[in-house]
């Protein structure tokens, strides 16, 4: 078992054997003394400012051996890593349970904070293994077809509520010349996202933060942009580094300044590169740039996707920002004429004029901000009324005057379907996997069928916090759950009953996993199929045991929402099988 005294003692003796040998004086530990017994990971713990140093350290130690073969940092700080995520897995996912038990208003906010602090550790984690990672020279790309357009939806609307929390506007528009599909490394690309986006977002407190995809001389680009505090050509000149941060103190207390550094570097194995362009008071723009390569057998999909809306006129009632500009431009990109006005009192005019030109409105969309004046007349009745809301305001807005509605920040295939007409009423839509969950006064019996038929699971898991974190998610989507706590009893209880499917942790004691797959695969009925909990990165251990027949791989920490959708997408393609 795992305890938080055994975690510290594997940091304090991965810290302590890389640190410098040669005696250096303390000045180069912030001004930390430290005696000979006394290890680095307590001057870390004891003073913020140490982590800094100490990796200032650790470079400066390594940069003469950068030639040799083998860097022997590099496994030890992966091994500190791979521990912090187990428990990172039962913090965020206790506050997963926790916030859906009946809580105060104020027991809410705590929970959050727990819940964004979190998150930001996890980060912290993953940019310390992908510096020490590059560091090594062990950073690889794993390209394959992906659709860009809806990986870029997907880290946008993960974003927003920290967005929307801020009160400001998040959104982002495709050109048409966009291809379906390209090659490349989607989780990659993907981490450079949430890496220029989020800070973005992080330094933005009015406004708003506009992403924008385009072809550029056959580079794919896509640019961030925000209105936040600028920046002046000196901070430009260095924010690229490692461990380089800009803005104020409160600002720059939320990370390690790695992340753009981390962005940069793998933008640079790509053959691209990440710009700045910026002002002291009038905001950023980040540009990510890398060659386009067509993935094999990739439609065109231009030609079709900027003609999905054609016929249809729309006019966008809404204030003016990032997500204005956004849903005008995704409209006029898929082939529709939108027009933005942001006075309520000049709807009825433009209704009328379009009218009187022949050339009349088919569609209204108006913002959530600014629907209290909104002036419904019954002109309006021929038009298609859309509300434009975000998720959290959605149960508090007015639906008697609205036909459907849109969540934003917007998707293009829902913009699409319900403009189109195929998406009326007010359905939601999908929850993000990385959203907050719904709270405990929603009907159980609803959380249950939306989580598909109920599964017999095998769980194998070491870590008591997070046996009893899955066991309980599992369970609470309606599943029956058998739980151990090493191989050998996991291998027993396969032969005892099958079960439908085993979930298992890469990594426990008393066995391989290849000997666990290879003994479902061998079972008296049909094999039973495998899934893997693991918090190892490197994607060819996880290519390993999916070549061996693990049938999903999921990382920690693990996202609830996550797992519940994947057994669920088991169950379906088990019952049609």
């Amino acid at each position: 078992m795992r305890d938080i005294a055994e975690i510290q003692n594997r940091i304090s003796q991965a810290f302590t054997s890389l640190a410098p040998k040669d005696g250096s004086d303390d000045a180069a530990w912030n001004g930390v003394p430290r005696t000979p017994e006394q290890p680095v990971a307590a001057n870390v713990q004891r003073h913020p400012g140490a982590l800094r140093a100490l990796f200032t350290k650790i470079l400066k130690w390594r940069r003469p051996q950068a030639t040799a073969p083998d860097v022997s940092g590099s496994p030890q700080i992966a091994n500190v890593v791979h521990e912090l995520r187990t428990p990172l897995n039962g913090i965020l996912g206790m506050t997963h349970l926790l916030g859906q038990t009946k809580l105060t208003a104020e027991q809410q906010n705590y929970l959050s904070g727990i819940r964004q602090s979190g998150y930001a550790l996890a980060q912290l984690v993953e940019d310390l293994l992908d510096h020490s990672t590059m560091e090594a020279g062990r950073f690889r790309l794993n390209n394959r077809a992906a659709d860009l357009r809806q990986l870029i939806e997907g880290v946008v609307e993960m974003l927003a509520p920290r967005a929307h929390g801020k009160r400001i506007e998040i959104a982002a528009t495709v050109s048409a010349a966009v291809p379906e599909l390209l090659d490349f490394d989607p989780a990659r690309i993907r981490q450079v996202l949430f890496n220029v986006i989020g800070n973005a977002v992080k330094f933005t407190t009015t406004g708003g933060v506009l992403v924008r995809a385009f072809i550029e001389n056959e580079t794919v680009a896509i640019s961030v942009a925000d209105t936040g505090p600028g920046m002046t050509e000196e901070e430009q000149t260095r924010i690229f580094g490692a461990f380089e941060q800009a803005g104020s103190a409160e600002t720059r207390s939320g990370g390690t300044g790695l992340g753009l550094g981390i962005a940069s570097r793998i933008l640079a194995e790509f053959g691209g590169s990440l710009s700045v362009s910026s002002r002291k008071g009038n905001g950023s723009v980040f540009t990510i740039r890398y060659p386009m390569r067509l993935a094999e057998d990739a439609p065109a999909g231009a030609a079709v996707r900027n003609r999905s809306l054609f016929g249809s006129r729309v006019l966008l009632l809404a204030p003016d920002g990032p997500a204005a500009f956004a849903t005008v431009s995704s409209i006029e990109t898929l082939g529709g004429r939108g027009r933005h006005v942001s006075d309520p009192a000049q709807v009825q005019l433009l209704i009328d004029r379009a009218k009187a030109t022949g050339s009349p409105y088919t569609d209204l969309i108006v913002d959530h901000r600014l629907a209290s004046d909104y002036a419904w007349e019954p002109s309006h009745a021929p038009l298609h009324r859309i509300l434009l809301v975000n998720p959290e305001e959605r149960a508090s807005q007015p639906q008697e005057y609205f036909d459907a509605w849109l969540i934003r920040p917007l998707r293009e295939k829902s913009l699409v379907d319900v403009l189109s007409g195929r998406m009326r009423g007010f359905g939601a839509r999908d929850r993000p996997v990385m959203d907050v969950p719904a709270p405990e006064n929603s009907n159980s019996v609803d959380r249950k069928r939306e989580a598909g038929p109920a599964l017999d699971i095998l769980l194998g898991e070491d870590d008591p916090v997070s046996g009893l974190l899955v066991a309980a998610v599992l369970r609470k989507a309606g599943h029956t759950v058998r739980s151990v706590e090493d191989f050998g009893s996991l291998i027993e209880a396969l032969g005892e009953n099958r079960p439908d499917v085993v979930l298992c942790d890469m990594h426990m004691p008393g066995g391989n996993i290849m000997d666990l797959i290879s003994a479902a695969s061998r079972t008296a009925l049909q094999p039973v199929p495998v899934m893997v909990l693991t918090a190892e990165s490197r994607g060819e251990a996880r290519r390993k045991v999916i070549d061996q027949g693990a049938c999903k791989v999921l990382q920690k920490p693990l996202d609830p929402a996550v797992l519940i959708e994947e057994l669920r997408l088991f169950a379906q393609a088990s019952s049609t099988s």
